[in-house]
């Protein structure tokens, strides 16, 4: 797991691929597709509201669902200063002794090696598996604040965004929109989300 600052994780994902709008440096940025992207994404979104002992089951899933990589990148967008224990959670998994203000700086996660199948739990290193629960945690923290983050993989442009206790899946691609509704499906999230 590294932190990477917004240009360091621009750079990682393409330079000519993604840029990131700040609209309040503070607390809110908003990372985005630029260039020769997909013509036309479509996004299938639900409410996050699983049983709480699926969560560390369906984020592995929601991992899972990404093009095969064996790093994820989650970029914070937004991140709240309403519950500051939740802010130092997540500084907590990043790192020991991180400035309150370290997020606004540094709000991409990679995340890697993973194994390439997060729900196995024979598959993989003890390596991977810590990273596997370090993304677990990061996104139960996220989800349960109603921060905004989205997850990519370096070279695709399929990405799952969290947005305010709403999980989307943004691809191009029918069957990985198929795939996305089985996982609504196999976790009961039952709320639409347009």
């Amino acid at each position: 797991m590294k932190s990477l600052n917004i240009p360091d994780a621009v750079k990682y994902l393409g330079e000519d691929k993604y840029a990131v709008s700040l609209e309040q440096e503070w607390y809110r940025r908003y990372l985005y597709m630029v260039g020769d992207g997909p013509t036309k994404l479509d996004r299938i979104g639900r409410f996050l509201d699983p049983d709480p002992i699926q969560f560390s089951g369906l984020f592995l899933a929601i991992a899972d669902w990404l093009p095969k990589s064996s790093h994820r990148l989650l970029c914070i967008d937004h991140f709240a200063y309403g519950f500051p224990s939740q802010t130092r959670h997540f500084l907590n998994v990043l790192g020991p002794d991180l400035p309150d203000d370290y997020l606004v700086q540094n709000p991409g996660v990679l995340l890697g090696p993973l194994s390439d199948d997060l729900q196995d739990q024979l598959s993989g290193t003890p390596l991977e598996h810590l990273e596997g629960e370090r993304l677990i945690t990061l996104c139960l923290l996220l989800s349960v604040g109603n921060w905004d983050a989205k997850l990519l993989v370096k070279g695709f442009s399929d990405y799952v965004e969290f947005w305010e206790g709403n999980v989307f899946f943004h691809s191009e691609r029918a069957e990985a929109l198929d795939r996305a509704k089985e996982i609504f499906d196999y976790y009961s999230l039952k709320t639409p989300i347009q």
